[in-house]
């Protein structure tokens, strides 16, 4: 078994998430090195690492994974319209949606709506949806 991604989801699937993570955090970290931080080979890596935490439950992570890789596309020259920008920014919205510690999204939130600010996608009310579970998170301590 050569491909890595058949390795993460073998990985995936007997449960074993820190292994998946670990293989996908090192092809990560070898893109970077060969490509650079703006490279399709690592911006790839990336969303399979912010995918993976989903997979594992881990939705903040998930959540602050997607935030870089639409950042990273961004500091990268890639368009706030470009459909692999709006897509992270998406999941990394949906993914904020799905922290459960209220703490942890109420400190996530203004950077999320900073995000959805700059790039605020094809769904129509998406930052003020950001804005207005933010304010819940803030009144509801």
């Amino acid at each position: 078994m050569d491909d890595p991604h058949a390795r993460i989801t073998a990985a995936v699937q007997t449960g074993d998430h820190p292994a998946a993570d670990a293989l996908a955090a090192r092809l990560e970290q070898a893109a970077l090195v060969a490509h650079g931080a703006g490279s399709e080979e690592a911006l790839h890596w990336s969303e399979v690492r912010a995918d993976l935490a989903m997979f594992a439950g881990d939705a903040e992570r998930s959540c602050r994974t997607w935030m870089a890789v639409a950042a990273a596309r961004l500091a990268a020259g890639q368009p706030v319209d470009a459909a692999p920008v709006e897509a992270a920014v998406d999941r990394a919205h949906h993914q904020w949606g799905r922290i459960t510690d209220r703490s942890r999204a109420r400190d996530l939130g203004p950077a999320l709506a900073e995000l959805r600010g700059r790039v605020p996608g094809r769904r129509q009310g998406a930052l003020d949806h950001v804005r207005e579970q933010l304010r819940q998170l803030q009144t509801q301590g």
